[in-house]
């Protein structure tokens, strides 16, 4: 972070921060953090000293004073609307940097990221949209934009929270997902797959080429070409010089009707009789083809069961057991047990909140979401669910 000095008219120091891109007028008790900031010094500092500097400086971000002064912050804590704007070029949304400091732990991190520019390798991109669970899109309120990759940009942390606490009471209600392994291999699906160059994912032949639909559809055809009747065969060896044999391909054009012996039209002949036993042919007759059953290994083997994700991706597979075993630390259950994330009448329960703290940890790396982001997520859900019944939250 680059910070200029300059003497402003009316005393103090003036600081401009060109990351962040506007100017700040620090009374004269800052100059000495100022001078700490420019030495390099800040970063001895313990943890308590750089959260108290973080939220001294951000009581001096523009904008803070003027909305606690009109009272336009919204009842859930989130900030308004024409506030954030997202970014296509940078994948960001603009006000993620104020909605980490309040939303996010360990605060010194998130202190360095937010306001020093240090933000690799401790800030991901769903960090910069407001998205600590990394949800994809589906209309979720507070929706902004995604990116190329689907992932949601939100207005604000809350509205981000309030997603995941629906989206998991989807997976549980309704999907009855209601194991973590149930979860994860739906909420982050493996990424063994190829893309296409029409938009599609195509799945990798993880079985070998002979499982693919093209080769049990040429299994199932008679061998000998088919329809056709015409039949391959090899004329001569491979040479020892490394030139491959000569193939020929015998095409029968005997007509398909009966033939019948019928006697001669010569003068003073009849019909020959009929010879006792036909002599032995010197070159064995071609014989008709004939079908081969569809069970034997070399023709067609059988078709393979549907290849499972997780089997086909052992990488996959155990990042999904690492997610699972994260998301039931200490609530002494197991990563295919039932989590007990909802009541039957949809009201989420304890382990919700543990769970969603896990989930958040485990996808932001250095980074989690707080206990009174998710706290209030699921507050207002248990609201709207008891609204819905009619009765009183």
């Amino acid at each position: 972070m680059r910070l200029r000095r300059k003497r402003p008219r009316s005393g103090g120091q003036a600081v401009r921060n060109e990351h962040i891109g506007f100017t700040i007028v620090l009374p004269e008790t800052f100059l000495p953090i100022l001078t700490l900031l420019q030495q390099g010094l800040i970063l001895s500092m313990v943890p308590q000293t750089v959260y108290a500097l973080a939220l001294a400086v951000r009581a001096l971000l523009p904008g803070n004073s003027d909305e606690a002064a009109n009272g336009n912050a919204q009842p859930n804590g989130s900030m308004p609307a024409h506030a954030a704007l997202y970014q296509p070029d940078t994948r960001e949304v603009t006000n993620w940097r104020t909605e980490a400091m309040d939303a996010l732990e360990p605060k010194p991190v998130v202190a360095m990221a937010a306001l020093f520019k240090a933000e690799r390798p401790f800030v991901t991109r769903c960090v910069k949209l407001n998205n600590y669970w990394c949800i994809k899109s589906a209309r979720w309120n507070g929706e902004l934009a995604t990116d190329t990759e689907g992932h949601v940009g939100f207005v604000s942390a809350d509205h981000g929270a309030d997603a995941a606490a629906n989206l998991l009471r989807r997976y549980y209600m309704e999907y009855k997902r209601k194991s973590a392994l149930d979860i994860v291999r739906r909420w982050a699906p493996a990424e063994c797959n190829v893309a296409t160059g029409i938009g599609g994912v195509a799945m990798l032949a993880v079985r070998g080429i002979g499982g693919t639909v093209r080769a049990q559809y040429l299994a199932s055809r008679k061998r000998g070409g088919g329809k056709s009747g015409a039949a391959v065969r090899y004329t001569a060896k491979a040479s020892p010089g490394g030139k491959p044999g000569r193939v020929s391909m015998v095409i029968s054009l005997a007509p398909k009707t009966p033939q019948f012996r019928v006697p001669s039209i010569a003068a003073g002949m009849g019909e020959k009789p009929k010879p006792a036993k036909p002599p032995e042919p010197l070159v064995a007759a071609r014989r008709k083809p004939v079908r081969e059953p569809a069970a034997t290994a070399s023709a067609a083997p059988k078709p393979a069961p549907k290849v499972q994700v997780a089997a086909a991706c052992p990488s996959e597979e155990q990042r999904h057991r690492n997610y699972a075993g994260r998301m039931v630390e200490g609530l002494g259950l197991g990563p295919a047990d039932d989590l007990k994330l909802f009541a039957e009448d949809g009201t989420p329960q304890p382990n919700l909140v543990r769970v969603m703290l896990a989930m958040s940890a485990f996808e932001l790396g250095a980074l989690r979401a707080n206990l009174d982001l998710v706290e209030g997520a699921v507050r207002r859900m248990a609201e709207r669910i008891a609204l819905a019944k009619g009765g009183e939250p």
